[in-house]
């Protein structure tokens, strides 16, 4: 890649350089007529300007941006003066970025990735085919949202069932991020308490019984890099707590150390839970909900996205010999529910994958379905249902569903509670249980209802 600086301060232009590695052309210019030569006469895939180029004349840089957004340039620029309505004129002349001086390592990294996530083709090319095969409209439109999210620093909270490639959509965003650091992660279920502490924070030799050495933690190792919180529904408040201060400061102790730690990372975390019902339970702290959620993004189930399966099959069979499969043995995988999700799917292509004969039909993925242990739900409880009940209990699971149930039928009803109550198929009683007081401010025809069965009663 090559790549121009237009500034007139060298030390300015060595904070950016210094960012680069030696994969990188980098060419240096210090004033308005040296840029402009080097725009017009050589080709550059990022500019870099820098708007104070002259004394004489305040704002010079701005001129620079139209001639390098017609020259195809990628063109960013970064400045000292921190103006809203300058950085709107700088976006309005056609430039992608407008960073503040100050941050270069991270407005830097920020902006290669920006520029490879520009090249549309590529990421569609990269994430649908190759990353996360997908034919369905649907699916494509979200994952096209989540492109723009991923150069950035926001942290991303992954939802979704069971099997459905959570953690691989996390490493992919981690791929196409060009982060420096590493891809860290780490199942909050499989752990807990001191167990949990030490893998997040690492430890220091002898902070606690079986401590025979230094470790480092997933904090520390995820550096410049992602951390993958999976499940992260399962962890203690008091293990929440010292997360959020972690993800607030970018530093924490290990386990038995008074050395402060330095860590730069991006979170990305997945729960099966329902982390606004784990909320109103108190089982999660809020303020930790607002930091890990900054864009929340579904992966659907693979029961919803059927068109995915043969491209599933193809991509993991990739440098596999060739398969065949029969219409029959088609019909009967595009019918199958998947109860395991993706993880079934890639399942079910590792033993294919060992058919003596390479031809697939009807009888050899009706022994698989028969003997999977990914089992079908009866219709109505799905694995996040299960899971949540595990943690908050049944009675408060029933209940909180049964309050979304009758606020969203008096939605849908205008208000009207007798249409809701009568919809519903449930008691007045039943339903005037759910309804706080504080939810019929604003509904003066369920207070008047209330009021008429409280006189009743």
């Amino acid at each position: 890649m090559k790549i121009l600086i237009v500034d007139d301060e060298k030390l300015a232009r060595m904070n950016i350089i210094k960012q680069f590695d030696s994969s990188f052309t980098v060419i240096e210019s210090n004033s308005y007529e040296d840029a402009l030569r080097k725009i017009e006469n050589h080709s550059f895939d990022i500019c870099y300007i820098d708007l104070k180029l002259s004394v004489s004349e305040e704002l010079l840089g701005l001129k620079l941006i139209p001639l390098s957004v017609k020259k195809g340039f990628y063109t960013v620029v970064m400045t000292s003066i921190d103006d809203e309505t300058i950085a709107e004129e700088a976006y309005d002349l056609g430039c992608q970025d407008v960073y503040n001086k100050g941050n270069e390592e991270s407005h830097i990294s920020e902006t290669i990735n920006r520029y490879f996530l520009s090249k549309e083709s590529f990421t569609e090319d990269f994430l649908f085919k190759d990353v996360l095969p997908t034919q369905n409209k649907k699916y494509k439109e979200e994952l096209k949202k989540l492109l723009k999210i991923i150069p950035t620093e926001l942290p991303i909270c992954v939802l979704g069932e069971s099997g459905t490639g959570k953690s691989h959509l996390a490493r992919a965003i981690h791929e196409l991020s060009k982060r420096k650091g590493k891809f860290v992660e780490l199942n909050c279920a499989t752990f807990s308490g001191d167990t949990l502490k030490s893998e997040l924070f690492g430890h220091t030799k002898g902070s606690f019984t079986g401590a025979v050495s230094d470790k480092i933690g997933k904090l520390q190792e995820a550096h410049q890099g992602t951390l993958f919180l999976d499940e992260i529904g399962s962890m203690s408040l008091e293990m929440q707590e010292g997360l959020l201060k972690a993800i607030e400061e970018k530093s924490f102790y290990p386990v038995g150390s008074n050395k402060l730690v330095k860590s730069e990372f991006r979170v990305i975390c997945a729960t099966l839970d329902d982390l606004e019902v784990l909320i109103k339970s108190g089982k999660f702290r809020f303020d930790l909900f607002q930091r890990i959620s900054g864009y929340t993004f579904t992966q659907p189930a693979l029961r919803n996205r059927r068109e995915d399966i043969f491209p599933i099959i193809k991509t993991k069979l990739l440098g596999s010999r060739k398969i065949i499969f029969k219409e029959e043995a088609k019909k009967i995988l595009e019918n199958y529910p998947w109860p395991g999700n993706i993880r079934e799917l890639l399942r079910f292509a590792e033993v294919i994958s060992l058919n003596n004969s390479g031809v697939i039909r009807a009888e050899d993925v009706t022994q698989f379905t028969k003997n999977s242990t990914f089992k079908a739900s009866n219709g109505l409880l799905e694995d996040y249902h299960y899971a949540l009940i595990k943690k908050i209990g049944l009675k408060d699971f029933l209940d909180q569903f049964t309050r979304e149930v009758v606020l969203k039928s008096l939605e849908e009803n205008r208000n009207k509670a007798r249409q809701a109550i009568k919809e519903l198929g449930i008691s007045s009683a039943t339903f005037y249980r759910y309804i706080d007081k504080k939810d019929e401010l604003g509904m003066p025809m369920v207070m008047q209802e209330r009021e008429h069965y409280n006189e009743l009663h």
